[in-house]
């Protein structure tokens, strides 16, 4: 016989004895197949059950808490955070609505890996579409900034413009008007 076909039986007879000492010696695999093992009368067999399997706690704990932030993001989307601006304006003055949607939004993304923001900018009907445009966009970069200085990573979010394109109000009116000069955050 060749010295290699010698390697290969020494290593396939290494595995095999291997497989039966574990089995005899270390693995309780028939309960694992299902089957009962009776011990025989001269041996007695203690068995300690797990309080509760790792493996189980632990997919039962992602369960739990796949479903906590996933009702915290359905809770923080309807009641999306919401920047108003002022007319022709970009600049963004916060008050502690604003500060505390901005914490919840910080939380969830510390806690939910993965997740992004979606920021849109949003004008009234007032002047050029296109200059519309890129102040929903100036909206929508200067909220991003607000989120980044609260410790929301840059990459983690998405910036939009619709500027008139999407009122929440009627632009015929100042109040209307008013309504829609607006950013909307929401966790994509």
């Amino acid at each position: 016989m060749s010295k290699k076909l010698l390697y290969l039986l020494g290593i396939l007879l290494t595995i095999i004895v291997g497989t039966i000492l574990h089995r005899s010696l270390s693995c309780d695999c028939a309960s694992l197949s299902g089957k009962k093992e009776v011990a025989p009368a001269d041996k007695s067999i203690v068995v300690i059950p797990a309080e509760k399997p790792a493996e189980l706690s632990t997919a039962a704990s992602d369960s739990a808490a796949t479903k906590k932030w996933q009702a915290a993001r359905e809770k923080i989307n309807a009641d999306p955070l919401i920047v108003y601006f002022k007319f022709g304006k970009a600049e963004i003055s916060t008050g502690q609505d604003v500060k505390d949607k901005v914490t919840k939004l910080t939380d969830y993304l510390n806690n939910v890996p993965g997740s992004e923001l979606v920021i849109t900018g949003h004008t009234d009907n007032t002047g050029a579409h296109g200059s519309n445009i890129r102040l929903g966009q100036e909206r929508a970069d200067n909220t991003k900034s607000l989120l980044v200085q609260n410790g929301i990573a840059e990459g983690r979010i998405i910036c939009l413009s619709r500027g008139p394109d999407e009122p929440a109000a009627d632009n015929s009116t100042p109040e209307g008007r008013v309504k829609n000069r607006r950013t909307v955050t929401l966790i994509k």
